[in-house]
């Protein structure tokens, strides 16, 4: 197994101080780690301390929801350890009460910490410089491109190079979250005004064949550049074009080479005076039910500024793009721009993620709490060493 040499370690020390409760949306630790906390640690975290006694903004997101037990027990494993146990829940290998009591501690740290370093934004957002705008209300967040890039890459697995005006994650559920998180993608094509004139008249079995055929011709590529090949296996929703709103949406079912579970590949597009507005959600097949409703609520969502509407087309200046609904749909278009081969990289990897912060977590842990090995740290009931007065009152 692959694993990316990117260490975490910086980057849950560099969380914002005293944010330790999990942000909106983060797992909590099992039940198993829970009901081992005792009333004592709990009572600590509340008034500012850890059960150790440090002052609590001193650690990281999430580390001080974490029981004594198990943070003295990941304390203790070595990194080729953490990663062994890792790597055997990603398997689905059984795990007894202690190591499942482990990996749920440190993937909570590990989310709590890296969404701590996102900036969420809800309600009216302005994207494309002043382009359009996202009606998100409460039920969902924008990232904006700087942490879109990071959550792709960083957390799901993706190459670099998106250059996406930003995403958007439900409210209520982390994008790191390994069975309910997902995330959409939003691009921008400014290839001209998209005529709709052959919305219906498209046969989308014989489109479904198109993109099947040209999705193999692109394999080739995918694997010199060292992915793995993918497969439209169908259509997961038919494409449905709405003429009021000049917007269509449709999702297909993928299949990557050494992934077990397909892919799901949500897409809308919303049509404007110069280009394409476009939305991709990438997920697993399972979660086809879950996100369905919630992309035909994000449908209605965007909005074009005046100048950039659809009616705002003036044949006079204005650019007609090269193709109509049917190459929008297979990707035609995309391909164009180098849209298409990097959308269908997206994977939801949140597993990869994982394993490589337990490679570095070990020394997080040794860092913040000190190894009580060969009398190098005090005991956890001894009050940490003081700190040099640091001016602050």
């Amino acid at each position: 197994m692959r694993i990316r040499t990117l260490s975490f370690v910086a980057l849950l020390l560099s969380s914002p101080a005293g944010a330790i409760a999990a942000e909106p949306g983060t797992d909590p630790p099992s039940e198993a780690t829970a009901e081992a906390a005792p009333a004592a640690a709990e009572g600590a975290a509340a008034e500012g301390t850890t059960a150790e006694g440090a002052p609590a903004e001193a650690l990281p997101p999430g580390l001080a929801d974490l029981t004594p037990e198990v943070r003295e027990a990941i304390e203790a494993m070595d990194e080729a350890a953490i990663g062994a146990l890792l790597e055997k829940a990603q398997q689905g290998q059984t795990l007894d009460a202690r190591e499942q009591a482990i990996v749920d501690g440190i993937l909570h740290v590990g989310r709590a910490g890296f969404e701590a370093g996102l900036t969420f934004q809800t309600g009216d957002v302005v994207i494309g410089d002043g382009m359009a705008t996202l009606h998100l209300g409460t039920g969902f967040r924008y990232l904006g491109p700087t942490d879109s890039e990071r959550l792709l890459v960083e957390a799901w697995g993706n190459p670099p190079g998106m250059s996406a005006l930003g995403m958007i994650v439900p409210a209520e559920i982390s994008p790191l979250d390994q069975k309910h998180g997902w995330g959409v993608v939003i691009t921008y094509a400014e290839e001209g005004y998209v005529e709709d004139d052959d919305a219906d008249d498209i046969d989308y079995d014989e489109l479904l064949e198109s993109m099947q055929e040209g999705t193999e011709a692109e394999n080739e590529e995918r694997v010199r550049q060292g992915y793995g090949a993918v497969h439209v296996v169908g259509w997961a929703e038919p494409p449905h074009y709405d003429g009021t709103r000049n917007s269509l949406y449709w999702a297909k079912e993928l299949s990557f080479d050494g992934q077990g579970e397909r892919s799901l590949n949500y897409s809308i597009r919303v049509l404007g005076r110069r280009g394409v507005l476009e939305l991709n959600a990438v997920a697993s097949m399972s979660q086809l039910a879950q996100i369905k409703p919630e992309m035909e609520k994000i449908f209605p969502l965007i909005e074009y500024q005046a100048g950039h509407r659809y009616s705002d087309f003036n044949p006079d200046v204005d650019e007609v793009a090269a193709y109509g609904i049917g190459a929008l749909i297979a990707g035609k278009a995309a391909v164009k721009v180098g849209l298409w081969a990097v959308i269908l990289k997206f994977i939801i990897a949140a597993k990869k993620l994982f394993i490589v912060l337990g490679l570095g977590l070990v020394a997080l842990f040794g860092k913040l709490m000190g190894r009580r090995k060969d009398g190098d740290a005090p005991p956890a009931q001894e009050p940490p060493a003081q700190e040099p007065d640091s001016g602050q009152p």
